[in-house]
């Protein structure tokens, strides 16, 4: 297998996990000192091409000391413990409330499988392998991990999801945001800069405490933000003020078709003409068709977390 994946400044690679599309879901590996890390794997179908990436880049496997994962939705973990059985050194870090699903992730699968169906589960997913209870190890705000002398920080950054944390390096001065700093498709990539939007996955979007988090995110003053939906952006006071406005935005629609008839329909309908509208005064030039192909990925999950929000704020 040839992998695929983008050489970043600062020992850090993106690697494309190719999971349903190219340059849609990453994981990243940082090199230190001939020490190695991942930050989030993909899913299980994505590990022979972690695997691969360090066979290309002559790392062995046995200098992979940490697999960090950002939160537990399957995209982001659901190769961890796959991945987990060809590095003999590394242990998995994990929010304490995802930690749990690691170890018996019978829960995740049956969710993901009661949302999406069993044959979406083994074509787009594969499977899901229990991690060892005693390689699986709880960080929480404050913690650190030493990389060979480079220091990774651990904050806790709920909003997304409860269980979610973003890890500050400071060498490149960037933050391995997961999805708390929002999707980014560099097709959309225009003279303006990047497009920024929020993934309201289900089941935990809490808008409130996601604009708290980016708040407190942006006093470290980052330079960078490696976002798993997609590669390395700038990230700045704008990236953030855009972020919290289209947060805001998603808010509205789903507030305003809350007694929708149909109302899941109502909202995804109503979240693609907001994301088209967007993109439009973004300067993308792409054409529709293109551009709610893009979008459909994130259509489906970012109505139902919204109704679920909804659901659970009446």
């Amino acid at each position: 297998m040839k992998p695929i994946y983008h050489q970043l400044p600062f020992n850090i690679t993106c690697i494309d996990t190719q999971h349903m599309r190219s340059d849609f879901v990453a994981a990243y590996l940082i090199e230190n000192n001939h020490r190695a890390a991942f930050i989030d794997t993909g899913c299980y179908l994505s590990v022979p091409t972690l695997l691969a990436t360090l066979e290309a880049k002559n790392i062995s496997r046995e200098s992979v000391d940490y697999i960090i994962l950002t939160h537990i939705h399957l995209d982001h973990a659901g190769g961890a413990g796959e991945l987990l059985r060809h590095l003999p050194n590394a242990n998995i870090y994990v929010h304490q409330r995802g930690a749990h699903h690691l170890i018996d992730p019978s829960k995740l699968r049956a969710g993901v499988i009661g949302v999406y169906g069993e044959l979406f589960f083994k074509q787009f997913l594969g499977d899901l392998i229990p991690a060892p209870a005693e390689r699986v190890i709880i960080k929480q705000a404050g913690d650190t991990l030493n990389l060979g002398g480079r220091l990774l920080a651990f904050i806790d950054t709920p909003g997304h999801a409860r269980h979610h944390l973003c890890i500050w390096d400071k060498t490149s001065q960037g933050i391995f945001s997961g999805d708390t700093l929002g999707v980014s498709y560099r097709e959309f990539d225009t003279d303006q800069g990047t497009l920024i939007f929020p993934p309201t996955t289900p089941i935990q979007f809490d808008p409130a405490a996601w604009i708290k988090t980016i708040n407190q995110l942006m006093t470290l003053n980052p330079k960078t933000a490696y976002l798993t939906h997609f590669n390395q952006i700038t990230f700045n006071q704008a990236s953030a003020k855009m972020l919290i406005q289209h947060i805001n935005g998603f808010v509205a629609i789903a507030k305003a078709h809350q007694t929708s008839q149909h109302r899941h329909q109502a909202i995804k309908k109503a979240l693609l003409s907001y994301l088209l509208d967007i993109a439009s005064k973004h300067g993308v030039t792409l054409d529709e068709a293109r551009q709610i192909k893009l979008f459909k990925g994130d259509l489906e999950i970012c109505a139902q977390g919204l109704g679920v929000w909804l659901d659970e704020n009446p």
